[in-house]
């Protein structure tokens, strides 16, 4: 019988710990049992608030659960690499959940997503992700030829948009996914994540990767339950919240702009000359954000190499709108997509498809 390994990422989580932490942990320890042996491995990132304790008094006595901590905090990529390794040395996982501690899941996510991971030999899964405010997180991500990213259905209703089949994405979002360990050995050192990442550029490197050897990666028809997006990262920032994401989006963005090619290699070589001397003229953490993120681009080519988009599940849009992207100012504002899968049907390009 396999086993599946659900890997729950804890950090500094005490201001959260009762509203959204406690319920998550306790709608994993509900999920439904499938075909397959489940453990839980709940990985704390080194947490210095006492969460950590408090969650290890909760799961005294439970079989099959498990805490480790990690050393220190290496941010989602880094733990859940820690977490990982000790899944696949130390409890035989065959299949690997990684996710958040502020999605509360359904209770029959994991079964039918094992179920459809299993029917159709995809390397990776995710179903459908929810607000809080019942509207569509996503419905599986997409890059674009800029690898801009892009949430599908983000905003709709359930009933408005149409996720009631399977379709290829670029990547499973990291809040909530399911992979194949047998897939993930083909990773550079055999890991799902790169450590230096820290955060941002984890589920999307890995989708990336996965369909540049060749395997496929696939929204399912699941429903997975709610997820309160950010929202240990947003108890440990406050203030700083929107700074800090946008240094940590902005320097592993660059990492995966310089470390990937496209069909329209010119025009986003000029577009991202465009972002980077706006970044650095507007200096701060804004410039070093760029300096970071090139640095971060060698050691991820260094490891992985260059990520060929045109091998990966992706959308491409007219090349007026790539133009619009790298020669206007604020040009995302003026020529925003919609999110829609029956809209972005029309543009996505699937390398198996010639």
């Amino acid at each position: 019988m396999p086993t599946v390994v659900v890997l729950w990422l804890n950090y500094n989580s005490m201001k959260i710990l009762n509203d959204i932490v406690i319920p998550s942990l306790k709608s994993v320890l509900n999920l439904e049992r499938g075909p397959y042996e489940q453990k839980i491995l709940i990985i704390d990132g080194g947490s210095t608030d006492g969460s950590d304790s408090k969650l290890s008094e909760l799961i005294k006595g439970l079989n099959n659960v498990i805490l480790i901590k990690s050393p220190k905090n290496e941010g989602y990529a880094g733990n859940m690499n820690f977490g990982y390794k000790y899944a696949v040395d130390q409890l035989g996982a065959d299949y690997v959940i990684f996710l958040n501690n502020d999605f509360i899941v359904r209770s029959d996510s994991l079964r039918r997503m094992y179920e459809w991971l299993i029917k159709n030999e995809y390397a990776g899964v995710q179903g459908l992700e929810l607000t809080p405010s019942n509207t569509i997180g996503n419905a599986g991500m997409l890059h674009d030829e800029f690898a801009m990213v892009i949430s599908i259905c983000n905003g709709y209703k359930v009933k408005d948009c149409d996720v009631s089949r399977p379709y290829p994405i670029t990547f499973a979002i990291g809040s909530y996914m399911l992979y194949s360990v047998d897939a993930i050995s083909e990773m550079p050192d055999k890991m799902p994540f790169i450590t230096e990442t820290f955060a941002g550029f984890d589920d999307n490197y890995l989708g990336l990767m996965m369909w540049n050897k060749g395997f496929k990666i696939s929204y399912v028809p699941v429903e997975e339950g709610i997820h309160y997006g950010s929202a240990t990262t947003k108890s440990i920032y406050e203030k700083r919240f929107k700074q800090e994401t946008t240094r940590q989006g902005m320097k592993t963005r660059i990492a995966l702009w310089e470390s990937m090619r496209c069909r329209l290699q010119t025009l986003f070589n000029i577009y991202k000359w465009k972002v980077y001397t706006l970044y650095k003229l507007k200096g701060g953490y804004l410039r070093q954000a760029v300096e970071d993120g090139l640095r971060l681009a060698g050691i991820v080519r260094d490891k992985a190499g260059i990520i060929d988009l045109e091998k990966a599940i992706h959308v491409e849009f007219s090349r007026t709108y790539y133009v619009a992207r790298a020669f206007l100012p604020r040009a995302l504002a003026i020529v925003k997509q919609d999110t829609h899968i029956k809209y972005l049907s029309k543009y996505i390009k699937d390398p198996y498809v010639h």
